[in-house]
């Protein structure tokens, strides 16, 4: 996942699932006074390509799922995606948006040919920008186009986003990145929102000899728009949801052997443009043969990921409060759920409550078997 392997690029068709199991029965919270309580449940996204779950994450229940990873042949972004997760109303949203790759170089010769606005191999051939001006010219006109009266209210760098981007160092490629999120306000549909987004802008730089072209030598640069995601939330209310978008985002985990025949995909499609081969049309097979074992550097930047969404989480606001971990007694794993309730209870379908009360009790007027869950350590 580039935040899925980023989460990837472009939408091409949408997957709509109403999150929760089916024949779950609503919480009978109407008969238990009125505890403050939340109910979380397990997503999980199968990519059909491969027939194999791409990652999962908690959502709230009731909050729809839209979105899916699309393959192409593609060398830079085999896998591109586009995922939101949205309360029945739409006001609250999570959303991760698709990578942005681009492509450019100070060789003349190949700008004549390839000049700025075209594509070498699917990828845009377009100078690198800085965070704001990708913030202002690229990812608000393609994601927010239907905004109205669009607003920053702040803007602040996000560390763990550029260490994130720039991963293991790479004998001769100089890496670069920026990373931060914006705070913004605007209307849509006349309803008025307030809305963070994050995103890093990686650059990738290699550094060739001279040639006749280029006597001095030149450098290629293969850099993104990329880690792209956002909290959504009607005006007034986005920190007081900080806790549930905190859980989502630190709760996104991708399957490693998904992540390996992604990686492993990109490595047979870049073999294949070094020796002429055309991949188009193909890639259902290429990615079929891919294998889903992991090699160490994939295992290890599989692992960084994973450890970079806690410390992104905790960015998201001022006021977010943290996290308790707990342990499903059905699962036998841990799970981190919002920090502040002090109760929290898992059923078998993967589906968690937290509560402030002691006495909230799920089992009663339900058809489902809840149990609570001990705090982790």
């Amino acid at each position: 996942m580039r935040l899925i392997a980023l989460l990837a690029a472009s939408l091409s068709t949408f997957l709509v699932a109403t999150a929760g199991a089916a024949g779950a029965d609503p919480l009978p919270t109407s008969r238990q006074g009125s505890a403050t309580l939340e109910t979380f449940v397990t997503y999980r996204y199968v990519d059909p390509m491969v027939g194999m779950e791409a990652f999962r994450l908690l959502i709230p229940k009731g909050w729809r799922a839209e979105g899916s990873a699309t393959w192409s042949a593609q060398p830079a972004l085999p896998v591109q995606s586009h995922f939101r997760f949205s309360s029945p109303d739409r006001s609250e949203q999570m959303e991760l948006f698709p990578t942005q790759s681009y492509f450019w170089t100070n060789n003349s010769l190949f700008l004549t040919t390839n000049p700025p606005g075209s594509l070498r191999f699917g990828t845009l051939v377009r100078q690198p920008v800085s965070l704001q001006s990708a913030f202002r010219d690229i990812i608000l006109p393609s994601f927010r186009r239907n905004a109205a009266g669009t607003k920053v209210l702040a803007r602040k760098a996000v560390p763990e986003l550029e260490s994130l981007a720039r991963g293991q160092p790479t004998p001769g490629v100089r890496a670069l990145a920026e990373g931060g999120k914006l705070r913004i306000s605007y209307q849509e549909s006349g309803q008025p929102f307030e809305e963070e987004i994050y995103a890093v802008v990686s650059q990738y730089v290699t550094s060739l000899p001279g040639s006749l072209s280029s006597p001095r030598g030149y450098f290629i640069n293969y850099w993104y728009i990329d880690y792209i995601f956002a909290f959504r939330s009607a005006q007034g209310r986005l920190d007081s949801h900080s806790k549930t978008f905190q859980t989502m985002i630190l709760s996104l985990k991708v399957n490693p052997r998904w992540f390996a025949k992604v990686a492993n995909t990109k490595v047979q499609l870049a073999q294949m443009v070094m020796k002429n081969i055309r991949a188009i049309g193909r890639i259902g097979e290429i990615a079929a043969r891919a294998g889903s074992e992991m090699r160490a550097d994939q295992q290890a930047a599989w692992e960084q990921r994973q450890q970079a969404n806690d410390r992104i989480a905790q960015n998201f606001s001022d006021y977010i409060r943290g996290v308790d971990r707990f342990n499903d007694p059905f699962s036998g794993k841990e799970v981190e759920l919002p920090s502040g309730y002090g109760n929290a209870w898992a059923n078998n379908l993967g589906e968690y409550i937290v509560t402030e009360s002691p006495s909230f009790n799920p089992n009663i007027g339900s058809n489902l078997t809840w149990r609570p869950m001990p705090s982790g350590h």
